[in-house]
């Protein structure tokens, strides 16, 4: 596996950056012109890195219909700091200091690969639980402030489930905690015969009737139910993961909140999976369907 150290060194002319970024999908390996000739990828630096035409002297620039087409960055700095996304290293600080980017830009390309995370997450929309599996759900409140102390932000509910088993989990804004609002994100989040736990809010009463085994638990009595041991402590830790992420950020942008959830369910969602080959891939496949 890859560090910052090892990665730096192989990046160390455009390229090695642009082969680099070849293999990842993320620059064409060819390209045909206009006029059905094979073009040749000619690297000199990079403002001038350009796809060829021997034959009618076409020119193309090696960013252009891909998604470095808007960039002006250095390769090798927008390489590295991609890494640097994955393992949650790129603060306005550290883009200043270790790759020379002000911070507009790394707030810009952070803004870009959340955006990837949510379009895959709506691509490859998951359903959780399922029969013999149990999810607990529950609603949050964001932005709340504590003793009154702080910046005013507007308040977003939250609504989310994790599955006990698999750790899979959704969450995803919603404007009130109503049962019409709530129904039918159980419905398109948890898959059927699931068994769902959650606190006695009156808006889960018909989850019953929506084709689940549902058991609660009565928080202004006790954390735990007594008599089905009932609970949704998982869910709880689940809010707290979320909001110290939302803490480190030091609030966020309401209208960005769908794209702040998408980050860290992306990243719920990796598992063992290497998150900057992750990221890398998904950028590819993003641009591809998106173009």
């Amino acid at each position: 596996m890859q560090n910052f150290k090892s990665l730096s060194r192989e990046l160390i002319t455009d390229e090695a950056c642009i082969v680099f970024l070849q293999q990842k999908g993320i620059i064409q390996k060819y390209r045909i012109c206009n006029n059905g000739h094979t073009m040749i990828l000619q690297c000199t630096n990079n403002k001038k890195n350009r796809w060829r035409c021997h034959k009618c002297r076409h020119e193309v620039g090696v960013r252009t219909n891909n998604f470095l087409e808007s960039s002006r960055i250095p390769f090798d700095d927008w390489i590295l700091f991609i890494y640097s996304w994955a393992n949650e290293m790129t603060s306005i600080m550290f883009g200043e200091r270790e790759l020379g980017m002000n911070k507009n830009t790394t707030v810009q390309w952070c803004n870009y690969l959340r955006e990837v995370c949510l379009w895959k997450l709506t691509e490859d929309p998951m359903m959780i639980g399922g029969p013999n599996t149990t999810v607990e759900i529950d609603e949050s409140l964001f932005s709340k402030r504590k003793n009154h102390a702080g910046r005013i932000l507007p308040q977003q509910w939250v609504f989310g489930g994790i599955c006990r088993e698999t750790k899979e989990c959704f969450m995803v804004c919603v404007p009130d905690r109503s049962a019409a609002t709530l129904m039918p994100f159980i419905i398109r989040f948890i898959k059927p015969e699931t068994t769902i736990i959650s606190d006695q809010w009156r808006a889960y009463l018909g989850i019953k009737n929506a084709g689940f085994q549902h058991y609660t638990v009565n928080h202004s009595r006790n954390f735990v139910d007594p008599e089905t041991l009932a609970h949704t402590q998982n869910v709880e830790r689940l809010w707290k993961s979320a909001k110290e992420r939302n803490k480190r950020q030091f609030g966020t942008n309401r209208a960005m909140m769908n794209s702040y959830i998408a980050e860290f369910l992306w990243r719920n969602s990796l598992k063992n999976k290497d998150a900057f080959e992750t990221i890398l891939l998904d950028i590819a496949e993003f641009y591809q369907k998106n173009k």
